[in-house]
């Protein structure tokens, strides 16, 4: 997977020096994540910053390849199974801190807005519990995603929404071996919302 994004970043880095249409710019906004687990709340809000770049592939397409720094923050509770082993289990809070490499499609339907679409990989930079208990979750190291949403453009400032589908599990599969009273599916399920502007264009 990681070899496959290098040869797409190189093969549009070339393009774009054909098209001499490129531009650069940050964006920073909120995330809130969800996670098909009944003992994870829903919509935990966390954050995002990092760069994003614009390579012309004519009038209408375009590709942006972005580098982000996210945040994916779960709420877990115990669940039943564990709570009746250990009763003075209580609830955790963890942040997953993410590298994420987004290469998405854009097609611009009219002057200023621009759908996207497009995969996504995820490495997981490291993991964080709040309170001083030992965490009780391990999760994986890399997370692969669809990335689906939408941007408006306004004079060099954008703002942006977009839905990330997670397609593997991010709970660690060692754990999940080895806990045979959770044996559930987590995929995330994230929306996002920021703003950006662009540092130069040409």
């Amino acid at each position: 997977m990681k070899k496959l994004f290098l040869i797409l970043i190189c093969m549009i880095a070339l393009n774009a020096q054909a098209q001499n249409k490129f531009a650069l710019g940050i964006k920073l906004g909120q995330n809130f994540t969800s996670v098909n687990n009944v003992n994870v709340d829903r919509n935990a809000a966390s954050f995002h910053l990092g760069a994003a770049a614009q390579i012309g592939l004519g009038s209408s397409f375009s590709i942006a390849p972005e580098v982000i720094l996210t945040q994916t923050k779960l709420e877990s509770n115990p669940s039943v199974l564990e709570l009746l082993g250990n009763s003075a289990l209580k609830p955790e809070t963890y942040h997953l801190n993410y590298l994420a490499i987004p290469v998405l499609a854009q097609y611009k339907v009219f002057k200023s807005f621009v759908i996207q679409a497009g995969p996504q990989y995820s490495i997981l930079l490291d993991q964080k519990k709040d309170g001083k208990e030992s965490a009780r979750l391990a999760f994986n190291t890399g997370e692969f995603a669809i990335v689906g949403g939408a941007k408006l453009d306004m004079n060099g400032f954008f703002v942006y929404g977009r839905y990330v589908i997670g397609m593997n599990n991010i709970r660690s599969a060692d754990e999940l071996s080895s806990n045979l009273g959770d044996q559930s599916t987590w995929k995330t399920r994230q929306w996002q919302l920021g703003l950006g502007f662009s540092l130069f264009n040409f």
